[in-house]
């Protein structure tokens, strides 16, 4: 009984600091740049990406029911770029849909604009969208805040004006108040009724 009141506490005390919290992340799963996630069209000025094949695995903390999904892809059709100042461009509007080993939908994540920085080295360069929603069958209700960050390596010319990229990525949110008030009620009433089974 103890340990669930503290739980109830700690849930207070989140919902009062409005800490972030990882929804969903992977790690580069082609660290030699071989087979690239992200496609910077400089003719066109759009920026487009996917993963199509096995290697990638999902950590989901943030998604109900948690845990990681293997041999994950990935999509975002291209978005525009504005170049704003040397290796500094803006993004226009797009969304990125995870899906699992089965093709079935993960996780999208849309985005009303965004920022990519192309590497001033040959250090990583990253991507960030603005006004970020989360969507997907297993995306709890609740959320603020909510952004995801791309970092990009191993930029690779290929020819025509482009330039491949491969990615790591990670997302987070904020839970509202409301919503660990509500998660924190619901385990105080499940205290109780425990109590008064004894």
């Amino acid at each position: 009984m103890k340990g669930l009141t503290t739980i109830v506490a700690l849930m207070g005390l989140a919902a009062a600091s409005q800490a972030s919290f990882t929804v969903a992340s992977f790690s580069d799963p082609s660290p030699n740049g071989a087979s690239p996630l992200f496609l910077w069209d400089q003719n066109l000025n759009t920026l487009t990406a996917g993963w199509s094949g096995t290697g990638l695995t999902l950590q989901t903390p943030g998604l109900i029911g948690g845990g990681s999904y293997n041999d994950v892809t990935f999509s975002m059709a291209p978005v525009s770029l504005t170049f704003v100042t040397t290796n500094v461009y803006t993004m226009g509007a797009g969304q990125i849909d995870f899906f699992d080993s089965s093709n079935a939908l993960l996780l999208t994540a849309s985005f009303n604009g965004g920022l990519f920085v192309n590497p001033f080295t040959s250090g990583s360069s990253d991507l960030s969208g603005f006004n970020v929603t989360f969507g997907g069958p297993k995306v709890p209700a609740g959320w603020t805040d909510e952004q995801f960050a791309f970092s990009l390596a191993n930029a690779t010319n290929v020819g025509n004006h482009q330039v491949s990229y491969t990615a790591a990525y990670t997302s987070s949110a904020v839970p509202e108040p409301a919503t660990m008030i509500a998660l924190g009620s619901g385990l105080a009433l499940l205290a109780a009724r425990r109590r008064n089974k004894r």
